[in-house]
Parts: C-alpha cells; structure tokens; sequence
C-alpha cells in the first residue's frame, strides 16, 4: 500500500486541475528571462556591504591591520563572487536535455493521459529518458539532474551539476558576513573606547574631531559621526539578517550531507511521515443472522432457517499504487 504516494498523486491531479498551463519554454540557467526579484536582492545586497566594507569600515582598521583584512574579506568576498556566478550560469539539466534546442517549445502535460511527468523514467515533456533521481522543475521546464531544489535566490535550480558551487557559495558568503560583522562591532567598540585608534590616517591630521572620511585611501569625503554610525548600525543590522538566514541554510544542508539526503528527498519524506496511515490488509466483518420463517404450507411444524450473511468493508486507500512519482 503506497498511501502516500496516492495523496501526492491526488494532489498533483488536483493542482493540474486548477493551474493554468505551464511555459512552453526551457530555461537553460539563471540568466534566462524572466529574472526573480530575490535575485535582484541578493546581487544588491551582495554589492552593498562589498561597498560599505571595503569603502568605509576597512580603512578605519589600524595600519598594521589593513593589509590582513583586505587580503582576508577580499579574498572572500571574490570566492563567493566566481562560485556565485557558476551556480547561477551552469545549466543543471539532464545530458539528453542540455542536448536539445532550447529555442523549440515543451508539450504541455496533460493529466487525463498520465499519472506524473516522469514514469518509468521517461519525461513526457521533455520527451527523453532520465536517471531515477531526475525531477521535471516546473519553473525552469526541464528535468535537473540529482535534483536538489529550485532557488530563487540563484533564479535557477541546483542539482548534481552545480550543487558544489551552491554549497560554496553559502559557505564563502556566511564566512563573509562573519568578518563583517567583527570588523563593525570592533569598530563600535573602539569608537566608544578610543576612537583615536580608528583615525590613525595621515588625512586625519586635518580635519576636526567630529569629522570622519570615507572612502579612503584613494577618494576621501568628509562626513559627519552621526552618518558614520548611522551607516555602521544598518550595515551591522543587515549583515546580522543575512547571516542568520545563510547559517541556518548552511546548517540544514550540512544536516542533509550527514543523512546524504536532498531536500527534495527530504521534504518528501516529511510528507509522507505527516500523512495519516491506514492499516495495511483488509478487514472483513462477518456476521450470522437467524430469522424465523413462518411454516410451509401442509408442514404443522414451524421451521427455522439459519442464514448467514458475510459483509466486506473495503478500506480506503488500499488499492496499490500504478505509475512512478515524477
């Protein structure tokens, strides 16, 4: 008895009901239209505390202590940039996919001819064979190998082809995020502390206490402290967000290396613990009615007949399971 699997199936026949008919069109990687607004973000982000670290907060370090931070959260923050950009360009189809010309359309599924995209691995709408862990996204159109998840952060799915660089990616950028937010709070702390020791530049020399630069070495522009911390407290309070949000991603995967599950494996099976199951084997009732009958005529004698009637409940769900889940 596949009890969860018939609920899943019932769902995807449900949800085929409701939705309109999907994009006739492949994406081939995340670069292809149209563009996710949470890949707008986080390139955004991405740049915004490249900008802020290395612009203003870096150069407030001491001297003996700048040339180690830029080397450090350069050298970072340029790991993340090149694995970032693979797990977004690498196209994470099937070889028998990323063969085929994406500029002809894909068929539309359609539910009353079969079960699921994928059965007995092969895709009806890809229209080729697929390994047994190949799943059809339906926001890129096509089947991912050792499909993982779609993340709209990278506006494309990961699989097996650019799992590695997804899983760089969130490790480089939580790394990131982490010296960030020691360089704010010991730039905090000494602002506080000793502020003298965050104005050991030559520049500063010539300029008024409440007077800060930015920008520096190379463009320096005078600002006042309220803007400093201002923008100090919302670069802190932004880097802290991301970090929560990126180590608990960080966390959940290296969860799922150690039980060497995908998510797409994962969820699954969370699906399936949650269903309600039924006990496996059918249940029969069966019961013995005794009826008087009245006497057959010529026969003085009342007779008693003895039948028995046998009642079978069927139990939902006990049908077995046809097809494959796509």
């Amino acid at each position: 008895m596949d009890l969860c699997g018939r609920s899943q199936r019932g769902a995807l026949r449900e949800a085929s009901r409701k939705q309109a008919s999907p994009r006739r069109w492949s994406r081939v990687n995340g670069w292809s239209w149209p563009l996710h607004t949470f890949q707008a973000v986080a390139w955004t982000m991405l740049f915004i505390l490249a900008f802020a670290s290395f612009g203003i907060f870096v150069p407030l370090l001491p001297p003996n202590w700048n040339l180690v931070i830029y080397g450090v959260t350069g050298g970072l923050f340029c790991f993340h940039f090149v694995v970032h950009l693979l797990a977004i360009s690498i196209n994470p189809a099937e070889t028998n996919i990323r063969l085929k010309n994406y500029s002809e359309p894909v068929p539309t599924f359609d539910p009353s001819k079969h079960t699921h995209v994928i059965e007995n691995q092969y895709c009806h709408l890809c229209e080729v064979t697929v390994n047994k862990k190949a799943k059809h996204c339906r926001a890129c159109n096509k089947c991912v190998s050792d499909f993982d998840h779609h993340c709209k952060w990278l506006n494309n799915c990961v699989g097996g082809r650019n799992y590695r660089y997804f899983f760089c990616s969130l490790v480089s950028d939580s790394a990131s995020l982490l010296c960030l937010i020691t360089i704010l709070l010991y730039i905090f702390i000494q602002y506080f502390v000793n502020p003298e020791v965050l104005r050991t530049h030559p520049l500063y020399e010539d300029v008024s206490k409440d007077t800060w630069l930015l920008f520096l070495p190379l463009f320096p522009v005078k600002t006042k402290t309220l803007v400093v911390l201002g923008i100090g407290v919302f670069v802190l309070l932004l880097s802290a967000l991301s970090l929560l949000l990126l180590g608990h991603l960080l966390i959940f995967h290296l969860f799922l290396m150690f039980k060497k599950l995908s998510t797409y494996e994962y969820v699954t099976q969370n699906r399936c613990q949650k269903t309600p199951r039924v006990p496996a084997g059918r249940k029969e009732l069966s019961f013995k009615i005794s009826t008087p009958q009245r006497a057959v005529q010529g026969d003085p004698a009342a007779a008693k007949v003895s039948g028995s009637v046998s009642h079978h409940r069927h139990v939902p769900g006990e049908l077995p399971a046809a097809g494959s889940h796509g």
